[in-house]
Protein backbone atom coordinates (compact mmCIF):
# COMPACT_ATOMS: atom_id res chain seq x y z
CA UNK A 1 0.00 0.00 0.00
CA UNK A 2 3.14 2.36 -0.38
CA UNK A 3 1.08 3.92 -3.08
CA UNK A 4 -1.91 4.79 -1.96
CA UNK A 5 0.27 6.36 1.29
CA UNK A 6 2.18 8.65 -0.91
CA UNK A 7 -1.17 9.54 -2.14
CA UNK A 8 -2.36 10.89 1.46
CA UNK A 9 0.61 12.23 2.12
CA UNK A 10 0.32 14.88 -0.81
CA UNK A 11 -2.54 17.06 0.53
CA UNK A 12 -1.02 19.27 2.76
CA UNK A 13 2.67 18.49 3.34
CA UNK A 14 3.85 18.44 0.01
CA UNK A 15 4.14 20.86 -2.82
CA UNK A 16 1.87 19.66 -6.03
CA UNK A 17 4.25 17.33 -7.80
CA UNK A 18 6.56 18.41 -11.13
CA UNK A 19 4.94 16.44 -13.80
CA UNK A 20 7.11 14.44 -16.21
CA UNK A 21 5.70 15.03 -19.97
CA UNK A 22 7.30 11.48 -20.92
CA UNK A 23 4.38 9.97 -18.91
CA UNK A 24 0.78 9.08 -20.36
CA UNK A 25 -2.20 7.59 -18.28
CA UNK A 26 -5.37 6.55 -19.24
CA UNK A 27 -8.24 6.45 -16.96
CA UNK A 28 -11.09 4.05 -17.67
CA UNK A 29 -13.93 3.43 -15.57
CA UNK A 30 -16.70 0.12 -16.00
CA UNK A 31 -19.87 1.72 -14.40
CA UNK A 32 -21.27 0.43 -11.51
CA UNK A 33 -19.10 -2.62 -11.78
CA UNK A 34 -19.32 -4.33 -8.39
CA UNK A 35 -16.63 -5.53 -6.47
CA UNK A 36 -17.34 -8.57 -5.76
CA UNK A 37 -17.14 -9.91 -9.79
CA UNK A 38 -13.98 -7.91 -10.25
CA UNK A 39 -12.61 -10.25 -7.04
CA UNK A 40 -14.36 -13.51 -7.02
CA UNK A 41 -15.94 -13.96 -10.41
CA UNK A 42 -19.97 -15.04 -11.70
CA UNK A 43 -22.13 -14.84 -7.87
CA UNK A 44 -23.55 -18.29 -7.34
CA UNK A 45 -26.34 -16.70 -5.69
CA UNK A 46 -27.33 -14.73 -9.08
CA UNK A 47 -26.18 -17.52 -11.60
CA UNK A 48 -28.22 -19.65 -10.42
CA UNK A 49 -31.23 -18.01 -10.31
CA UNK A 50 -33.41 -18.50 -13.58
CA UNK A 51 -35.26 -15.28 -13.17
CA UNK A 52 -32.01 -13.08 -13.66
CA UNK A 53 -29.99 -14.85 -16.19
CA UNK A 54 -29.83 -17.21 -19.15
CA UNK A 55 -28.99 -19.85 -16.90
CA UNK A 56 -27.29 -22.29 -18.84
CA UNK A 57 -25.20 -20.26 -21.29
CA UNK A 58 -24.20 -18.25 -18.39
CA UNK A 59 -22.75 -20.75 -16.75
CA UNK A 60 -20.80 -22.23 -19.59
CA UNK A 61 -19.26 -18.68 -20.20
CA UNK A 62 -18.50 -18.10 -16.34
CA UNK A 63 -19.01 -20.25 -14.15
CA UNK A 64 -15.97 -22.54 -12.24
CA UNK A 65 -16.36 -24.35 -8.69
CA UNK A 66 -13.14 -22.64 -7.50
CA UNK A 67 -13.77 -18.27 -7.05
CA UNK A 68 -9.70 -18.01 -8.81
CA UNK A 69 -11.21 -19.39 -12.07
CA UNK A 70 -14.69 -17.95 -11.85
CA UNK A 71 -12.80 -14.50 -11.96
CA UNK A 72 -10.55 -15.31 -14.42
CA UNK A 73 -13.02 -16.50 -17.03
CA UNK A 74 -15.08 -13.61 -16.31
CA UNK A 75 -12.01 -10.68 -16.83
CA UNK A 76 -9.45 -12.48 -18.23
CA UNK A 77 -7.47 -9.62 -19.02
CA UNK A 78 -7.67 -8.78 -15.37
CA UNK A 79 -6.41 -11.99 -13.93
CA UNK A 80 -3.77 -13.38 -16.31
CA UNK A 81 -2.01 -10.12 -17.14
CA UNK A 82 -3.32 -7.13 -14.68
CA UNK A 83 -3.03 -9.08 -11.52
CA UNK A 84 0.30 -10.56 -12.38
CA UNK A 85 2.08 -7.11 -13.66
CA UNK A 86 0.33 -4.48 -11.59
CA UNK A 87 -1.75 -3.81 -8.78
CA UNK A 88 -5.70 -4.72 -7.66
CA UNK A 89 -7.75 -2.41 -4.43
CA UNK A 90 -10.66 -3.20 -3.22
CA UNK A 91 -11.02 -7.27 -2.30
CA UNK A 92 -13.14 -7.11 1.10
CA UNK A 93 -12.40 -10.34 1.72
CA UNK A 94 -8.84 -9.15 2.87
CA UNK A 95 -10.33 -6.12 4.73
CA UNK A 96 -8.85 -4.00 1.56
CA UNK A 97 -11.66 -1.46 1.03
CA UNK A 98 -12.25 1.28 -1.39
CA UNK A 99 -14.98 3.02 -1.29
CA UNK A 100 -16.83 6.49 -3.04
CA UNK A 101 -16.38 9.68 -0.21
CA UNK A 102 -20.00 11.04 -1.56
CA UNK A 103 -22.91 9.74 0.45
CA UNK A 104 -24.90 9.31 -3.15
CA UNK A 105 -23.52 6.14 -4.78
CA UNK A 106 -24.59 7.27 -8.10
CA UNK A 107 -22.94 8.09 -11.17
CA UNK A 108 -22.58 11.88 -12.12
CA UNK A 109 -21.33 11.87 -7.99
CA UNK A 110 -19.06 9.24 -8.21
CA UNK A 111 -17.75 10.46 -11.70
CA UNK A 112 -17.33 13.86 -10.26
CA UNK A 113 -15.50 12.71 -7.29
CA UNK A 114 -12.76 10.92 -9.18
CA UNK A 115 -12.15 13.69 -11.74
CA UNK A 116 -12.46 16.76 -9.32
CA UNK A 117 -10.90 14.91 -6.13
CA UNK A 118 -13.52 16.44 -4.16
CA UNK A 119 -17.15 15.86 -2.51
CA UNK A 120 -19.57 18.47 -3.86
CA UNK A 121 -23.28 17.88 -1.75
CA UNK A 122 -25.03 19.87 -4.07
CA UNK A 123 -24.13 16.90 -6.58
CA UNK A 124 -26.72 14.21 -5.14
CA UNK A 125 -28.69 12.86 -8.53
CA UNK A 126 -27.91 11.99 -12.09
CA UNK A 127 -29.65 15.47 -13.36
CA UNK A 128 -28.30 17.17 -16.28
CA UNK A 129 -27.03 20.24 -14.78
CA UNK A 130 -23.51 21.61 -15.09
CA UNK A 131 -20.62 20.75 -12.76
CA UNK A 132 -19.10 23.93 -11.63
CA UNK A 133 -15.98 22.35 -10.23
CA UNK A 134 -12.35 22.10 -11.63
CA UNK A 135 -12.00 18.68 -13.35
CA UNK A 136 -8.23 17.17 -13.98
CA UNK A 137 -9.03 16.70 -17.54
CA UNK A 138 -9.01 20.51 -17.69
CA UNK A 139 -6.23 20.78 -15.01
CA UNK A 140 -3.92 18.76 -17.18
CA UNK A 141 -5.21 20.43 -20.29
CA UNK A 142 -3.90 23.88 -19.08
CA UNK A 143 -0.30 22.64 -18.52
CA UNK A 144 2.11 23.76 -21.23
CA UNK A 145 3.19 19.92 -20.77
CA UNK A 146 -0.30 18.22 -22.00
CA UNK A 147 -2.21 21.56 -24.36
CA UNK A 148 -3.67 19.71 -26.97
CA UNK A 149 -2.75 16.17 -25.55
CA UNK A 150 -6.37 15.51 -23.16
CA UNK A 151 -9.11 13.25 -25.01
CA UNK A 152 -12.27 11.71 -23.11
CA UNK A 153 -14.77 9.65 -24.69
CA UNK A 154 -17.58 7.64 -22.60
CA UNK A 155 -20.81 5.90 -23.69
CA UNK A 156 -22.82 8.06 -20.92
CA UNK A 157 -24.44 11.39 -22.42
CA UNK A 158 -24.12 13.42 -19.03
CA UNK A 159 -20.36 13.73 -19.53
CA UNK A 160 -20.84 17.23 -20.83
CA UNK A 161 -22.33 18.41 -17.93
CA UNK A 162 -20.07 16.66 -15.59
CA UNK A 163 -16.82 18.25 -17.32
CA UNK A 164 -18.38 21.35 -17.57
CA UNK A 165 -18.36 21.00 -21.97
CA UNK A 166 -21.87 21.06 -22.35
CA UNK A 167 -21.30 24.47 -24.61
CA UNK A 168 -17.68 25.69 -24.20
CA UNK A 169 -16.16 22.96 -26.82
CA UNK A 170 -12.91 24.35 -26.03
CA UNK A 171 -10.31 22.78 -24.07
CA UNK A 172 -9.72 19.00 -24.21
CA UNK A 173 -11.43 16.69 -26.82
CA UNK A 174 -14.87 15.23 -25.40
CA UNK A 175 -16.82 12.83 -27.50
CA UNK A 176 -19.98 11.07 -25.62
CA UNK A 177 -22.61 9.64 -26.14
CA UNK A 178 -24.10 9.83 -29.66
CA UNK A 179 -22.13 12.55 -30.55
CA UNK A 180 -20.55 12.26 -33.67
CA UNK A 181 -16.73 12.48 -34.81
CA UNK A 182 -15.85 15.54 -35.68
CA UNK A 183 -12.59 16.35 -37.76
CA UNK A 184 -11.33 16.30 -41.50
CA UNK A 185 -9.94 13.28 -43.07
CA UNK A 186 -12.03 10.72 -40.85
CA UNK A 187 -10.69 7.60 -41.09
CA UNK A 188 -12.62 4.74 -42.78
CA UNK A 189 -13.64 3.30 -38.90
CA UNK A 190 -14.91 6.90 -37.73
CA UNK A 191 -16.85 7.18 -40.91
CA UNK A 192 -18.49 4.17 -40.14
CA UNK A 193 -19.35 4.62 -36.47
CA UNK A 194 -20.89 8.00 -37.30
CA UNK A 195 -22.74 6.05 -39.71
CA UNK A 196 -23.56 2.78 -37.60
CA UNK A 197 -24.48 4.87 -33.87
CA UNK A 198 -27.04 6.76 -35.18
CA UNK A 199 -28.91 2.95 -35.54
CA UNK A 200 -27.20 1.09 -32.84
CA UNK A 201 -28.83 2.67 -29.37
CA UNK A 202 -31.41 1.94 -27.23
CA UNK A 203 -34.10 4.12 -25.51
CA UNK A 204 -31.34 7.05 -24.07
CA UNK A 205 -28.26 8.50 -26.06
CA UNK A 206 -26.03 6.07 -23.71
CA UNK A 207 -23.63 4.47 -26.77
CA UNK A 208 -22.91 0.76 -26.95
CA UNK A 209 -19.35 0.53 -25.15
CA UNK A 210 -17.96 -1.11 -29.25
CA UNK A 211 -18.48 2.31 -30.82
CA UNK A 212 -17.67 3.99 -27.85
CA UNK A 213 -14.14 1.96 -27.83
CA UNK A 214 -13.39 2.61 -31.36
CA UNK A 215 -14.03 6.08 -31.34
CA UNK A 216 -11.17 5.92 -28.55
CA UNK A 217 -8.76 4.11 -30.20
CA UNK A 218 -9.66 5.43 -33.95
CA UNK A 219 -8.54 9.14 -32.12
CA UNK A 220 -5.38 7.34 -30.01
CA UNK A 221 -3.58 6.06 -33.41
CA UNK A 222 -4.59 9.42 -35.36
CA UNK A 223 -3.54 12.15 -32.10
CA UNK A 224 -1.23 10.35 -30.09
CA UNK A 225 -3.04 12.03 -26.57
CA UNK A 226 -1.02 12.09 -23.01
CA UNK A 227 -3.96 11.81 -21.21
CA UNK A 228 -7.23 9.49 -22.41
CA UNK A 229 -10.35 9.19 -19.99
CA UNK A 230 -12.40 6.30 -21.13
CA UNK A 231 -15.89 5.00 -19.90
CA UNK A 232 -17.57 2.46 -20.37
CA UNK A 233 -21.60 2.41 -18.94
CA UNK A 234 -22.51 -1.36 -20.43
CA UNK A 235 -22.31 -3.17 -16.85
CA UNK A 236 -24.42 -0.32 -15.46
CA UNK A 237 -27.37 -0.27 -18.24
CA UNK A 238 -27.39 -4.49 -18.31
CA UNK A 239 -27.76 -3.98 -14.39
CA UNK A 240 -30.24 -1.73 -14.10
CA UNK A 241 -32.36 -3.95 -16.75
CA UNK A 242 -32.02 -7.04 -14.01
CA UNK A 243 -30.11 -8.96 -16.42
CA UNK A 244 -27.69 -10.56 -14.37
CA UNK A 245 -26.15 -12.34 -18.10
CA UNK A 246 -25.71 -9.24 -19.77
CA UNK A 247 -24.50 -7.55 -16.83
CA UNK A 248 -21.19 -10.64 -16.62
CA UNK A 249 -21.25 -10.15 -20.38
CA UNK A 250 -20.65 -6.81 -20.60
CA UNK A 251 -17.76 -7.16 -18.15
CA UNK A 252 -16.42 -9.33 -20.24
CA UNK A 253 -16.23 -7.01 -23.49
CA UNK A 254 -15.04 -4.24 -21.05
CA UNK A 255 -11.89 -6.48 -19.90
CA UNK A 256 -11.33 -7.51 -23.82
CA UNK A 257 -11.19 -3.96 -24.49
CA UNK A 258 -9.08 -2.87 -22.09
CA UNK A 259 -7.15 -5.75 -22.59
CA UNK A 260 -6.81 -4.82 -26.76
CA UNK A 261 -5.93 -1.33 -26.02
CA UNK A 262 -3.19 -2.31 -23.79
CA UNK A 263 -1.38 -4.53 -25.98
CA UNK A 264 -2.00 -1.63 -28.79
CA UNK A 265 -0.19 1.08 -26.80
CA UNK A 266 2.68 -1.27 -26.14
CA UNK A 267 3.64 -1.43 -29.44
CA UNK A 268 3.16 2.10 -30.62
CA UNK A 269 6.68 4.12 -29.50
CA UNK A 270 4.79 6.94 -28.29
CA UNK A 271 3.30 4.94 -25.71
CA UNK A 272 5.59 1.13 -24.96
CA UNK A 273 7.01 1.96 -21.64
CA UNK A 274 5.78 5.11 -20.92
CA UNK A 275 1.78 4.14 -20.37
CA UNK A 276 -0.26 3.79 -17.40
CA UNK A 277 -3.74 2.34 -17.08
CA UNK A 278 -5.91 3.43 -14.43
CA UNK A 279 -8.88 1.35 -14.28
CA UNK A 280 -12.12 1.81 -11.89
CA UNK A 281 -15.76 2.25 -11.22
CA UNK A 282 -18.31 5.02 -9.80
CA UNK A 283 -19.97 3.35 -7.55
CA UNK A 284 -20.93 -0.45 -6.22
CA UNK A 285 -24.10 -1.94 -5.98
CA UNK A 286 -26.84 -4.10 -3.55
CA UNK A 287 -25.64 -7.53 -2.53
CA UNK A 288 -28.98 -9.31 -2.65
CA UNK A 289 -30.90 -10.85 -5.29
CA UNK A 290 -33.47 -8.25 -4.98
CA UNK A 291 -31.45 -5.43 -5.08
CA UNK A 292 -28.17 -6.47 -6.71
CA UNK A 293 -29.86 -4.42 -9.69
CA UNK A 294 -29.85 -1.17 -8.04
CA UNK A 295 -27.73 1.15 -5.97
CA UNK A 296 -28.18 4.78 -3.92
CA UNK A 297 -27.92 5.78 -0.68
CA UNK A 298 -30.69 3.07 0.76
CA UNK A 299 -28.50 0.15 -1.00
CA UNK A 300 -26.32 -1.14 1.14
CA UNK A 301 -22.74 -1.51 -0.80
CA UNK A 302 -23.38 0.92 -3.20
CA UNK A 303 -20.35 2.79 -1.85
CA UNK A 304 -18.18 -0.12 -2.20
CA UNK A 305 -15.70 0.48 -4.81
CA UNK A 306 -12.28 -0.87 -6.32
CA UNK A 307 -9.58 0.09 -8.44
CA UNK A 308 -6.76 -1.34 -10.22
CA UNK A 309 -3.39 -0.11 -11.80
CA UNK A 310 -0.89 -0.97 -14.49
CA UNK A 311 1.88 0.53 -16.22
CA UNK A 312 5.93 1.03 -16.55
CA UNK A 313 6.04 2.70 -12.82
CA UNK A 314 3.54 0.38 -10.85
CA UNK A 315 4.89 -2.33 -8.55
CA UNK A 316 3.66 -5.76 -9.46
CA UNK A 317 1.93 -6.25 -6.76
CA UNK A 318 -0.86 -8.08 -7.18
CA UNK A 319 -4.06 -8.43 -5.94
CA UNK A 320 -3.48 -6.40 -2.56
CA UNK A 321 -4.73 -8.07 0.45
CA UNK A 322 -2.92 -5.80 3.18
CA UNK A 323 -6.24 -4.08 5.37
CA UNK A 324 -6.28 -0.36 3.83
CA UNK A 325 -9.12 2.11 3.62
CA UNK A 326 -8.77 3.94 0.32
CA UNK A 327 -11.51 6.50 -1.36
CA UNK A 328 -12.68 7.62 -4.70
CA UNK A 329 -11.48 11.23 -4.29
CA UNK A 330 -8.18 10.06 -3.72
CA UNK A 331 -7.75 8.76 -7.01
CA UNK A 332 -7.63 11.98 -8.72
CA UNK A 333 -4.36 12.94 -6.65
CA UNK A 334 -3.03 9.53 -8.08
CA UNK A 335 -3.09 10.79 -11.26
CA UNK A 336 -0.15 13.73 -10.56
CA UNK A 337 1.40 11.37 -8.87
CA UNK A 338 1.60 8.86 -11.72
CA UNK A 339 2.18 11.47 -14.13
CA UNK A 340 5.50 12.76 -12.15
CA UNK A 341 7.00 9.25 -11.92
Amino acid sequence: MALMLSVSATNTQRKEPKLNPENKIFIITLDGLRWEEVFRGADPKFINDPSLADTALTKALYWANSQQERRRKLMPFFWNVLARQGQLYGNRDHKNYVNVSNPYSLSYPGYSELLTGEVDFSIWSNEKKTNRNDNILDELNELPAYKGKVAAFTSWEVFPYILDKRQDQTGFVLNAGLQKIEGRQLSAAQSLLNTLQGHMHGETDTRYDELTYIACKEYILKNKPSVVFLSFSGTDNAAHSNRYDEYLQEANNADRMIGELWRMVQSMPDYAGKTTFLITTDHGRGKKKKNWSEHGILVAGSSQTWFALLGHTIPSYGEVKSKSQAYQKELNKLIKEILAR
